[in-house]
């Protein structure tokens, strides 16, 4: 038996913008920060930055509502990509392709239109993805007790 899911909530890094890919797939690619459960020895949150994807619906509902600093919880899955860049290195990327998605909450200041209420914290269920080769370059606390609790049998 295996294994693959991630769950994550954390603000997204920067504006997202959808690309198309060659077939006519939306996609997204942004970073989500996510803080780590402890202080490091100056007492500050140490933050991961952890690349996501999201194709088709989740994409386009992401450029409509997200920008930088939005909360957002991801479910998904763990992928690895390879490919070789136009210099002939090879490149190997890590990320999570997203398959729900929650708007949580909007960043402080924002001036776009808050979504629709269907949206808010609305999980979305994610299409099939498709492989290409595009590359992408204050959190809430989740306690190991809540992610226990998910997986209890």
């Amino acid at each position: 038996m295996s294994l693959n899911k991630v769950m994550l909530v954390g603000r997204t890094t920067k504006d997202l913008k959808k690309l198309i890919t060659p077939s006519g797939h939306p996609v997204v690619h942004f970073s989500l920060a996510v803080d780590r459960n402890y202080t490091n020895k100056e007492g500050n949150r140490e933050t991961d930055f952890i690349p996501v994807v999201a194709w088709n619906r989740l994409a386009e509902i992401l450029e409509q509502y997200a920008v930088k600093g939005t909360l957002v919880a991801v479910v998904g899955r763990l992928q690895t990509r390879r490919y070789t860049d136009g210099s002939g290195k090879n490149v190997r990327i890590l990320e999570v392709v997203a398959e729900e998605i929650s708007l949580l909450a909007r960043p402080r200041n924002t001036r776009q239109e808050e979504p629709a209420p269907e949206l808010e914290a609305a999980e979305e269920k994610a299409e099939p993805a498709e492989e290409t080769n595009f590359v992408d370059e204050d959190f809430e606390e989740i306690t190991i007790e809540d992610l226990e609790n998910l997986f209890t049998v």
